[in-house]
């Protein structure tokens, strides 16, 4: 069959498929429809890709959308297209499961979204190789607070060349309201939220996602890379866990209603495949035989409530050993559903060179550092003043961590222990960590790399200057912790040959302007199979 006739089948498949459709006018009462919140494209697999955008415009009628593929800016000459079709039920969000012709399996490709006149910005993306490459180079963030500061950080992201996928590992947006957590600047810096109180309908959760995507360098960082995510507790409300969160009273309402209308916000707004089961979001994705990627989600599905420490604290005195009783009760947070998924793309025959897990929390035991002993507490915050008495101690402090669940830590070792080389990406924490991982018989199990946040508040915003000793101090009381950073925001970049991992550090210097210089990457050689030194 010559080119120009599988052109022709293909008009007529095009052709065929629109008429199935009313054509619905592409100019509605006069106005043009816009694209304010651009493009995104996200979950690439081998094949496909999901592209998506958003459309503005003054009445509710379903209208029928153009989508286009090409292997050049011009788009001369269309790779795949399609026509999708939208409306106020799915608060006219665009998402097209798009297959990527085989002779372009991991290389660039271009596309955009067209209704009528109007067309969409043009956004750049790729499925990932199916052969191994050389180096896959992987980005992975967390915590984007808006009224805390600028994103700066997925500015630098979306220009950096060498980067080829982008992992969300959660608190993407927040809930609070206007004058919320770390909102102090928001009006000078025009960062103030809408709506202006706590998110709860669905129509709250879309406004909120509309904020965040006018963004111009998160709209940037979405155009120009494919985007894989997962939600962490924010997306929702704080410390969520599967049937309630701290950030979530009985006057609020129905806490399953409420979680019912994030999740549905988050998969309109979000460039993510759908399952059946919306709450089931774990799923995994593979580059060669280089990359087992497999993203987890250890905060929605089956997390059990977490256990109070507060409740252990007396006047002068830390009730330790009922604390660790306790916390050696069995408590789910993957759950037997996702633990047993995760054995099954666990390969223990040595086909991946790099299993990489995306998830949204540290997972390496976390002690408070020696140093706070010997600070006043005048020069503390006042909530810290209890948590004094545990520095330098063997005492997980930080029960939502996966310190809160060390029962399942160890059954999940015990699955991953026998992959090729594992990498365990955290985010939530809002600083920088790197740890060697370790089983309760002192097995090396793999490497955990936490993200810095994108604008969130972490140490330095806490204890000031003070905080270039307390990170010296936390890798002293912490035996496998190889480096901490509770100063700088930014993301952190995996390079990743077959056989080792460079693992960079990138940080802004400040969250607060526009103008702003990026500082000097940190950088970490991870050798296949080998701890840090």
């Amino acid at each position: 069959m010559n080119k120009y006739r599988r052109q022709f089948l293909k008009f007529l498949l095009l052709f065929s498929f629109a008429l199935s459709f009313k054509v619905y006018p592409q100019v509605l009462n006069g106005n043009k429809v816009k694209f304010k919140y651009g493009v995104a494209s996200g979950d690439p697999t081998n094949t496909h890709v999901i592209l998506w955008t958003k459309l503005m415009l003054d009445i509710e009628t379903s209208i029928k959308v153009e989508w286009e593929i090409s292997n050049d800016r011009s788009f001369k000459s269309l790779i795949a297209f399609g026509i999708s079709v939208t409306d106020y039920k799915s608060d006219y969000t665009v998402k097209v499961d798009a297959k990527i012709p085989t002779r372009f399996n991991g290389k660039k490709v271009y596309y955009r979204f067209k209704v009528g006149n109007s067309i969409s910005d043009i956004g750049i993306t790729s499925t990932l190789p199916k052969e191994n490459p050389e180096k896959f180079n992987i980005a992975f963030c967390s915590c984007s607070n808006y009224p805390a500061g600028y994103f700066n950080a997925y500015g630098e992201m979306a220009k950096n060349e060498d980067i080829d996928l982008v992992l969300h590992l959660g608190d993407y947006l927040y809930e609070y309201a206007w004058d919320g957590y770390a909102s102090e600047n928001a009006i000078h810096m025009d960062r103030v939220v809408d709506p202006n109180h706590e998110i709860l309908s669905l129509d709250d959760y879309r406004r909120r996602h509309a904020t965040y995507r006018k963004d111009i360098d998160l709209k940037t960082l979405h155009a120009n890379k494919p985007m894989i995510v997962v939600w962490d507790d924010h997306e929702i409300t704080n410390d969520t866990w599967k049937e309630g969160a701290q950030n979530h009273s009985s006057d609020e309402g129905s806490f399953n209603k409420r979680k019912d209308f994030a999740t549905q916000a988050y998969f309109e707004w979000m460039p993510i495949r759908e399952n059946k089961n919306k709450k089931q979001i774990w799923r995994n994705f593979t580059v060669g035989n280089l990359i087992n990627l497999l993203m987890l989600d250890t905060r929605h599905f089956n997390r059990d409530k977490q256990l109070d420490i507060e409740k252990y604290f007396e006047i002068d005195s830390f009730k330790e050993k009922k604390y660790k009783n306790d916390l050696k009760k069995p408590r789910n947070l993957l759950g037997k559903t996702q633990l047993k998924w995760i054995k099954s793309k666990i390969n223990t025959n040595t086909k991946y060179k790099w299993s990489i897990f995306g998830q949204q929390i540290l997972i390496g035991p976390k002690y408070l550092p020696t140093i706070l002993k010997f600070i006043e507490l005048e020069n503390l915050p006042s909530y810290v003043h209890k948590y004094v008495m545990l520095a330098g101690k063997k005492i997980p402090y930080n029960t939502d961590q996966w310190d809160g669940y060390p029962k399942e830590r160890e059954k999940f070792f015990e699955i991953i222990k026998n992959s090729q080389s594992n990498l365990i990406l955290a985010g939530d924490s809002h600083n920088s960590w790197i740890s060697n991982l370790r089983d309760n018989n002192d097995k090396f199990i793999g490497i955990e790399i936490g993200a810095p946040s994108i604008s969130s508040p972490n140490f330095v915003d806490i204890f000031g200057e003070m905080t270039t000793e307390i990170d010296k101090s936390f890798i002293e009381s912490n035996q496998d912790l190889v480096w901490t950073n509770g100063i700088n925001k930014g993301y952190v970049e995996l390079e990743v040959s077959l056989n080792f991992v460079d693992v960079h550090f990138h940080y802004v210097s400040t969250v607060k302007s526009k103008s702003y210089e990026k500082l000097q990457t940190k950088s970490f050689r991870v050798n296949h199979a080998q701890p840090l030194a």
